[in-house]
C-alpha cells in the first residue's frame, strides 16, 4: 500500500477494529466521510468506503464490486488455514450473499419460498400471537429485558415455526449463529474467531443435514424446509449442499436482523422521547417508524465487496483482487443524502436508505423483518404507551465486531403502578 494511503490513516488516527468504535461507531463514520472516504484499513485488510452515494453505487455495481469475497474475509488477520477453515470458505462460497448473478439469481428464485409478500402476510397472525404472549409476560412483570425477553425471543421463535424446528433449539441456534456472525463481521482478534466459527458452521450445516433428511421423509405442509425440498423452477433445484447452507444463511441473517432492529430501535426511541410520544399518539407512524429506526441505527453495519477491477475513488486507486467494505451505517448518516441525520424522525420524507441492502442483494427477509417491527412497535406503545428505560441499569452493547451492532442488554419498565 502506498506511503500517501498509510500516512492518511495514521493522521486521523481511526482504528475501526476498537472498543470505542464498536460501542460508537458514528463519530469515526463521520470523520472518515469527511477526511478519509475511501480509507484503506491494514487490519481490515480492505478499503472502506463511507459517502452514500459510493455505497449505494457500489451495492448495485455487481460487476465491478463482486460478492465472491469469503476467500479474502477468511484470509484477514492470518485466520486458521486449517482443514475447518477450508470447510467453511468451500460452504460459505454457495451462500446466496456470496454469488454473483446469474448463480446468484437462479439461488435466490429457489430459496424464495416463505419471504414473498404473500407469505410474509401469511404469517402475520403467527408473529402477532408471539410479540402479544411476550407483551402478556411483560406487562404482568412490571421491569423486564426488552434483549433477551423481547428482542430475542420474537424472532428466534419465528424462526423456530418458519423452519418447524422445537423451541428448545432456539438458544443452540443462536449460540451458533452469534459465532459465525462474529467472525464474518470483524472480530477484534480475526485470527481466533475464525476456528470456532468453522466448528459451528460444521454443527450447523449436520443440525439442518438432519432437518433437511426428515422433512424428505415426512413432509410438513407449512415449514420453510419442506417446501424448500421440494422447491423447482424450471426443472432446476437446489442440490443437498446449497439447499443445507442457505438454509443456514437464512437463519443467521434473519435472525440477526430482526433482533438488532428491535432492540436499537426501542433504544432510540426511548432516549429520544417525544418520538415514542408521536409513535403512541398516532399509530400510523408504524411504519414511517421502522423505516427511520432501520435508518438510524441499523442491524448490519457494513458489507463487503471484491473489486474486479481498479477503481480511482476520491484520490485513491483500489486495485483489482481487493476487499471493500461498504459502510452503510456510515451511508445513513451522510448529511449529503439526509437533513440532521442524527436523530430519529419517524415523520422523515426523506427515502433510500440502505440499511437492507440495495441492488440484487438486497435483503430476501426484508419482509419479514419489517412485519416484525411493525407489530412489536404498535403492540408495545398501545400496550406500555408508558414504557421507560431503568435510569440505574443503563443498557449495554454487544460491542463484539463491526459488521452486526446490536445490544446485549436493555433494562426497562412498563411505566406502571
Amino acid at each position: 500500500m502506498s506511503d500517501g494511503v498509510s500516512s492518511t490513516a495514521e493522521k486521523i488516527g481511526v482504528r475501526l477494529l476498537s472498543d470505542e468504535v464498536f460501542l460508537d461507531p458514528y463519530p469515526t463514520y463521520a470523520l472518515l466521510r469527511d477526511k478519509s472516504p475511501a480509507h484503506w484499513d491494514a487490519q481490515l485488510n480492505g478499503w472502506v468506503l463511507t459517502r452514500y452515494d459510493d455505497v449505494y453505487g457500489a451495492l448495485r455495481d455487481h460487476g465491478t464490486f463482486s460478492s465472491r469475497r469469503i476467500g479474502l474475509l477468511a484470509a484477514r488477520g492470518g485466520a486458521d488455514p486449517s482443514e475447518p477453515m477450508r470447510q467453511f470458505i468451500r460452504l460459505a462460497s454457495g451462500w446466496m450473499w456470496m454469488l454473483d448473478p446469474p448463480e446468484h439469481a437462479r439461488v435466490r428464485k429457489l430459496m424464495n419460498q416463505g419471504f414473498s409478500p404473500r407469505d410474509v402476510r401469511n404469517l402475520e397472525p403467527l408473529v402477532q400471537e408471539i410479540v402479544t404472549d411476550l407483551v402478556d409476560v411483560m406487562v404482568e412483570q412490571g421491569e423486564f429485558d426488552l434483549i433477551p425477553d423481547f428482542s430475542y425471543s420474537v424472532p428466534a421463535l419465528v424462526l423456530c415455526a418458519l423452519y418447524g424446528l422445537p423451541r428448545s433449539d432456539a438458544p443452540l441456534i443462536t449460540q451458533w449463529c452469534d459465532t459465525i456472525k462474529v467472525f464474518l463481521g470483524g472480530a477484534p482478534d480475526l485470527a481466533a474467531s475464525g476456528g470456532p466459527a468453522a466448528e459451528s458452521l460444521q454443527h450447523m450445516m449436520t443440525y439442518l443435514t438432519d432437518v433437511i433428511a426428515e422433512r424428505r421423509r415426512s413432509p410438513k405442509d407449512d415449514d420453510l424446509v419442506s417446501r424448500l425440498v421440494q422447491a423447482e423452477e424450471n426443472g432446476d433445484r437446489l442440490d443437498e449442499e446449497e439447499l443445507c447452507s442457505n438454509l443456514l444463511l437464512l437463519l443467521v441473517a434473519t435472525f440477526e436482523t430482526s433482533i438488532d432492529l428491535l432492540g436499537n430501535g426501542l433504544l432510540g426511541l426511548l432516549t429520544q422521547r417525544e418520538q415514542w410520544d408521536l409513535l403512541k399518539a398516532d399509530p400510523s407512524l408504524v411504519p414511517g417508524a421502522v423505516e427511520e429506526v432501520l435508518r438510524y441505527d441499523g442491524p448490519v453495519q457494513l458489507t463487503h465487496r471484491l473489486v474486479t477491477q481498479d477503481v480511482e475513488l476520491h484520490g485513491r486507486r483500489i486495485e483489482q483482487g481487493q476487499l471493500v467494505y461498504l459502510v452503510r451505517g456510515a451511508a445513513n448518516r451522510d448529511p449529503a443524502k439526509f437533513s440532521d441525520p442524527d436523530r430519529i424522525d419517524i415523520r422523515r420524507k426523506e427515502t433510500g436508505h440502505v440499511a437492507l441492502g440495495a441492488g440484487v442483494h438486497y435483503c430476501i427477509g426484508a419482509g419479514l423483518a419489517r412485519m416484525e417491527g411493525a407489530l412489536a412497535l404498535t403492540e408495545l406503545s398501545t400496550r406500555m404507551p408508558d414504557l421507560q428505560l431503568i435510569g440505574d441499569r443503563p443498557h449495554r452493547w454487544r460491542a463484539d465486531n463491526l459488521q452486526f451492532r446490536g445490544l446485549a442488554t436493555l433494562p426497562a419498565a412498563s411505566g406502571r403502578g
